[in-house]
């Protein structure tokens, strides 16, 4: 377990933030622009079938065109992460996702906003349910710590939580070689995976009972004292290793624990897999907007 008391040292990179906010104008998330749906339909209906043939038809294009083919503008009031909705959006306005996304940006440590809203409401939601059931904050995937800083960020209440949380991962900046899953110091190091395992370490130093499992997944586990799970996420962007890990840890969720996945509708090898372990545990996969996927064990 590694305890420390002092704060995080990353002064600069919220300085950096701020000036990267304060600098900013306007809402990436609202679309400008025009649509138009490339849909027809040529059925007269009872109305123009009574007119004469050249005029039907002209009749029906013009319907076609009023109804479908007319530019118009988007309608979205978010779009962001492969998700558009005319929905509000009410958590983006709420203090305590805002400053829980914040922590977020503060952990990548990266000039760019990435857009994961909808992503980091899910795992706050999840959180604020979880947090009342029996077991840890398992996550398998950690990078740079992202989601999950934004997660203990949102519980004011976590110093008096009898919860710890783990962290798997293992902590290379490189990118997977995609027939091994493993990190490829051949290729380019990826701006959301992890610095080093003493950064991601250090980003979590302003909270308790945190723990750092350094290793190539599921093998890492083995001997890792994890009682009881209450909320996992997985988030290794590699399909087998995904299934080994959530046949291993399945066991240990808490009835009414949650697992998030975050590539579950991105990639459709990890989503044919995951769907493959929901149906021999005899459970569906809801899934989100941003094409996350989220299991509730019976």
């Amino acid at each position: 377990m590694n305890k420390q008391e002092k704060p995080p040292k990353s002064t600069s990179v919220i300085s950096d933030r701020l000036e990267y906010i304060r600098t900013s104008r306007g809402n990436e998330f609202t679309p400008r622009g025009v649509y138009f749906r490339t849909f027809s339909s040529w059925y007269a209906g009872d109305r123009l079938r009574r007119l004469p043939i050249g005029i039907r038809q002209f009749g029906m294009a013009l319907r076609n065109w009023r109804v479908f083919w007319r530019p118009r503008k988007l309608e979205f009031r978010y779009m962001g992460d492969g998700f558009a909705t005319k929905s509000r959006l009410q958590f983006l306005t709420d203090p305590t996702y805002v400053r829980s996304y914040n922590r977020m940006l503060v952990a990548r440590g990266g000039p760019n906003d990435p857009g994961l809203h909808l992503r980091i409401h899910q795992a706050l939601w999840i959180a604020s349910v979880c947090k009342r059931l029996p077991g840890d904050f398992v996550e398998c995937g950690t990078g740079r710590g992202m989601v999950m800083s934004a997660v203990l960020e949102s519980l004011d209440e976590w110093e008096h939580l009898n919860k710890s949380v783990w962290l798997c991962d293992t902590f290379s900046p490189h990118s997977l070689n995609k027939l091994t899953g493993k990190n490829d110091e051949s290729k380019a190091k990826s701006t959301n995976y992890a610095v080093s395992i003493e950064s991601t370490r250090e980003n979590f130093s302003q909270w308790s009972r945190i723990n750092l499992v350094q290793g190539f997944l599921p093998e890492s586990l083995d001997g890792v004292a994890i009682d009881k799970i209450a909320f996992l996420h997985l988030d290794l962007n590699f399909a087998s290793a995904e299934q080994k890990v959530l046949r291993k840890l399945w066991p240990k969720i808490t009835p009414g624990g949650m697992v998030l996945l975050d590539d579950f509708g991105t990639n459709e090898l990890q989503n044919v897999a995951m769907v493959e372990v929901a149906d021999e545990f005899g459970v569906q996969i809801l899934t989100t907007g941003s094409a996350q996927g989220i299991i509730v064990k019976p």
